[in-house]
């Protein structure tokens, strides 16, 4: 069975080309009852503490505000299939003009390190970035990402857009070594809680820069030049 997490796929192929990314997870697969409830926000059928039902929530925002759409396809027994269609820009981001116009979200042409374990939300944000003219890179944990900036001879990291819980090691512990090996690079943090002492400062100290989960294509394109620019 198909399953579309927005907008049919004809009525939107219409506007222009479209760009696709495809995820395809091994598993028992979704009955249609769970896949017509997945891009609920904290839906999940994980365990309690294995999951915060976000991932797919903000998936859904960010191809919704891009124009964009979500198929899925699923069977119980046979695992699913994600592809996420996102609209083609025709200019190269190197050409792209940094503004910020009336009705415009802001662009910016800096180098940018994804770092997300939930692999269709790490697609998702990176295309959407991307489509704001930044060059990307992607990491599923901190360990990764720190061995990607260590080795990275592109030029100037500018910005890393983490996570905060993930396996090997969370967004807390790779900004601490960020400032430590890194100070130059601005950290953003994404979560889904609102009250994480870590992210508000805890008893000393400013709130961190962060996104709240699940959100969407204009919260993250603010904040990202909002850093950027600070």
């Amino acid at each position: 069975g198909t399953g579309l997490g927005t907008t049919p796929e004809n009525s939107r192929s219409e506007a222009g080309r479209l760009r696709k990314t495809r995820r395809a997870r091994r598993g028992r697969g979704l009955t249609c009852d769970i896949r017509d409830r997945i891009f609920e926000p904290f839906y999940t059928t994980k365990e309690v503490g294995k999951g915060t039902g976000l991932g797919l929530s903000t998936c859904y925002g960010i191809v919704e505000q891009n124009g964009g759409f979500i198929r899925v396809q699923s069977e119980p027994g046979s695992g699913s299939l994600f592809e996420v269609y996102l609209p083609l820009i025709d200019a190269h981001p190197s050409q792209l003009e940094v503004r910020l116009a009336v009705g415009d979200l802001p662009r910016g042409t800096e180098t940018v390190l994804v770092v997300e374990d939930e692999p269709l939300v790490r697609d998702v944000a990176t295309m959407a970035l991307n489509q704001q003219g930044y060059r990307l890179l992607e990491a599923g944990n901190g360990v990764d990402a720190l061995r990607i900036v260590d080795e990275y001879d592109g030029g100037e990291i500018s910005l890393v857009v983490t996570d905060v819980v993930m396996p090997l090691m969370g967004g807390k512990e790779l900004a601490k070594q960020l400032a430590l090996r890194h100070p130059h690079i601005k950290v953003l943090f994404t979560s889904g809680y609102t009250d994480d002492q870590f992210l508000s400062g805890g008893t000393t100290g400013d709130p961190l820069p962060f996104v709240m989960k699940p959100y969407r294509r204009a919260d993250l394109a603010n904040e990202v030049r909002e850093l950027l620019d600070a």
